[in-house]
């Protein structure tokens, strides 16, 4: 199965390529400064990208949650008394807070079916 491209005249890139690029991007978002807030870093929004595409052209994400990476979820404060979880995607002792539970777990599926490894810092 083919990876998407990023417009109407590129060439939809093959599942290892969509890997390499993927962990890369991991890499860049586990930097320390790469935190996610209100604006969410560029490499971020690739990688949702790239996961919304492969399942645009068929490939079951939701479905493919064998595997390494992994949907979990941390606990972040809004303030002194107020908390909530929050939906990450893990891979050993890396993990990447995410937007919310569905996002999550059509990313970590996405890095399962091409077969990303765990980052290394």
């Amino acid at each position: 199965m083919r990876a998407p491209g990023f417009g109407d005249n590129t060439v939809p890139m093959e599942k290892t390529d969509a890997g390499r690029l993927a962990g890369k991007i991991l890499l860049e978002l586990g930097r320390p400064e790469a935190s996610l807030g209100v604006a969410e870093p560029l490499a971020y929004k690739l990688l949702e990208r790239l996961a919304a595409q492969t399942r645009a052209l068929g490939v079951a994400l939701e479905h493919d949650l064998v595997g390494p990476w992994q949907v979990g979820e941390t606990v972040g404060g809004l303030g002194r008394f107020v908390t909530m979880t929050l939906p990450t995607v893990e891979r050993g002792e890396f993990a990447l807070l995410v937007g919310d539970a569905g996002r999550a777990v059509e990313i970590a599926s996405f890095l399962n079916w091409c077969e990303v490894p765990e980052p290394c810092s």
